[in-house]
């Protein structure tokens, strides 16, 4: 036992904690950088006369090297000019204006009438889109196929509608979602 309490000394008078040596590297790193914030001060505040004043032709030179922005110049000559629009907007009245009662109808005269149609499935074999027709058709619904081709192929699609009121597409939506489809609104311009 004697035996370990000797070397336990030996180590332990030969080396210094690890806390020493942490405080110590500190120290020594704050006293450098300490040091490097000095000499950064002495040039900093060297006297300004050994500096000589740049003479006017000097100054001239080092202005006409400065970068040159021509773009203020080169938008203004590649300036195009927009024709007016082909087709005229129509006017929105204001609640102000005489016959103001009339604004809703004029609303729906300028702008199509759009309907809503959802669009159930697609599939590229035409028996699969009539098995889906018919089960939706037995669940009330108003559906038809529809045939697209594209550069992938023909398509046959499957609508639901069309439908005029937000209302409808969105009841139309639950009893798809009964049976497990979840179809794309689309909107189309009424016929």
């Amino acid at each position: 036992m004697s035996r370990r309490n000797a070397s336990r000394r030996s180590n332990s008078a030969t080396g210094k904690p690890a806390w020493v040596w942490f405080v110590l590297g500190n120290f020594v790193g704050g006293f450098v950088v300490f040091m490097i914030f000095l000499h950064g001060l002495k040039q900093d505040g060297k006297p300004v006369t050994v500096a000589k004043r740049q003479q006017p032709a000097e100054q001239a030179e080092d202005k006409s090297q400065a970068p040159r922005f021509d773009f203020y110049t080169l938008l203004q000559e590649n300036e195009v000019s927009v024709p007016p629009p082909k087709t005229a907007q129509p006017t929105r009245r204001h609640a102000d204006d005489t016959g103001s009662k009339n604004t809703s109808s004029d609303r729906a005269a300028s702008e199509p009438a759009l309907v809503y149609i959802l669009q159930a499935a697609s599939f590229r074999d035409k028996s699969e889109a009539e098995k889906l027709r018919a089960q939706l058709t037995l669940a009330n619904l108003d559906v038809q196929v529809e045939t697209a081709s594209d550069s992938r192929g023909t398509w046959h699609r499957v609508l639901v509608g069309p439908y005029s009121s937000r209302s409808r597409v969105a009841k139309a939506r639950e009893v798809l979602a009964d049976h497990r489809l979840m179809p794309l609104v689309l909107k189309r311009p009424a016929r």
